[in-house]
């Protein structure tokens, strides 16, 4: 979500470290095509990118961006998946391809959708793991079943905008700037008081802190927190945060929170060091382990959240021990990018195979959007399709992983045996806690 405001700012392609994409990173790269093994009769299906033996999609991720991001792992998780239901035979007689894995640059979002489309001519995108969505018009416009990473305000159905195509890891609903429990809730387990939100001068970071505010408006005499200090006047990039940090530090703020990308959170990190602010840092973008490897001991004592089951649960959800065994299989670290290609291709083949045989683009949207109880083997907590495009999960249950960094390593914090989720629940009396499957 915060990563999207760098759609304000001017930057350059960086380096790809991403093994597996193709030379040209502006072009598709065609998957190994496979031939269905079938025990009955294909139903002749007419829709793009079906054929009488494949199902064929395609993607598009910020695989070269300026954040040192790993979007590109959201095509190793779509892989995983469909390499497991290939090898049991693929879905209505069919194997499924993922024929197109193309690399926006962060700015040519709007031209690699169009061209999934017009060249590469897939059934469906899956998955989008992109800083920027500026295709999401035509996806919407044409109907076309899209899954991905929802950290973008597109994703969400508007009034006059009815995104019920677009399907998110974990749901699609998004406010920026609407108020929630959850970091009241988490300052109380703490046991902090004081707030602190630092954000940049563009609207979808300042909606960020906006949303900070917003939530301890609604929340904090419940819970005995305050918000007492906030800016959100930052340009991209900042060198130098002292004068900020000072002013948290004499507003004795003892919990910080960011609407910042990681290169802005460590040079806070790294200024509330220098100036000794012993606050606790909560961390909405830093599962990441390759980050922690770098820059861990800045963060001692930080939360954080994500909406999947974090790898390191001792009692793992069915769902996240399959897709921990299936990368290993193929030889890929675990990361929240591939962990939310995994979701998305989990969602696309639970849909077509309750589509059914004569499936095609608008009965996969509809059959996804009359489930439920979608938790893809409990690694999420259950999502009802039929309200996930344009409200929250609950008005009153706002549920979440949450981990804890110590001695550089991610420590599930909160969770029970076989209920992962530690869920903010408001009542009559305050914010309660309770726990999910």
């Amino acid at each position: 979500m915060l990563a999207v405001a760098l759609g304000a700012t001017t930057v350059t392609a960086c380096g790809n470290d991403w093994g597996t994409a193709p030379e040209d990173q502006g072009s598709p790269t065609t998957a190994d095509s496979n031939t269905a093994t079938t025990s009955g009769e294909v139903v002749a299906v007419d829709a793009p990118g079906v054929t009488d033996t494949e199902i064929r999609v395609g993607g598009v991720a910020s695989v070269t961006n300026p954040l040192g991001g790993h979007y590109g792992d959201s095509f190793d998780g779509v892989q995983a998946y469909f390499d497991m239901v290939n090898a049991e035979g693929g879905v209505h007689g069919r194997k499924l391809v993922l024929a197109a894995k193309r690399d926006d640059k962060l700015a040519s979002n709007k031209a690699e959708v169009d061209a999934l489309l017009s060249v590469d001519k897939v059934f469906a995108v899956l998955p989008v793991a992109t800083l920027l969505f500026t295709g999401a018009d035509r996806l919407v416009r044409d109907q076309v079943p899209t899954f991905g990473w929802t950290i973008n305000p597109e994703w969400e159905a508007k009034d006059g905008y009815p995104a019920y195509n677009m399907f998110g890891q974990s749901g699609s609903f998004l406010c920026f700037d609407c108020g929630t429990p959850t970091l009241p809730w988490l300052m109380e387990q703490a046991g902090a008081k004081r707030a602190g939100v630092l954000a940049y001068a563009v609207p979808q970071s300042a909606d960020c802190a906006d949303g900070v505010r917003a939530s301890f408006d609604e929340y904090g005499k419940s819970t005995g927190t305050e918000l007492v200090f906030v800016d959100k006047s930052l340009s991209y990039g900042p060198s130098d945060l002292s004068v900020q940090v000072s002013k948290m530090k004499d507003a004795k703020v003892d919990f910080v929170t960011t609407c910042m990308d990681t290169n802005g959170v460590v040079t806070l990190a790294k200024e509330m060091k220098k100036q000794g602010l012993d606050a606790v840092q909560s961390l909405p973008n830093a599962y990441d382990h390759q980050f922690l490897e770098e820059f861990g001991d800045l963060f001692e004592g930080s939360y954080v959240r994500t909406d999947f089951a974090q790898f390191e649960v001792e009692d793992k959800p069915e769902g996240l021990q399959l897709y921990l065994d299936k990368m290993e299989e193929a030889g890929k670290e675990p990361s929240e990018n591939s962990m939310a290609g995994w979701l998305n291709a989990e969602l696309f083949v639970e849909g077509l195979k309750a589509a059914g045989p004569d499936f095609s683009r608008a009965k996969l949207i509809d059959a996804i959007n009359e489930m439920t109880d979608f938790n893809a083997g409990g690694a999420i907590d259950p999502v009802d399709w039929t309200k996930a495009h344009d409200q929250r999960k609950s008005d009153t249950r706002f549920c979440q992983f949450l981990s804890r960094i110590e001695d550089s390593t991610f420590v599930p914090v909160f969770s029970k045996p076989g209920k992962p989720f530690v869920c903010a629940v408001v009542t009559p009396d305050g914010v309660k806690t309770e726990y999910s499957a």
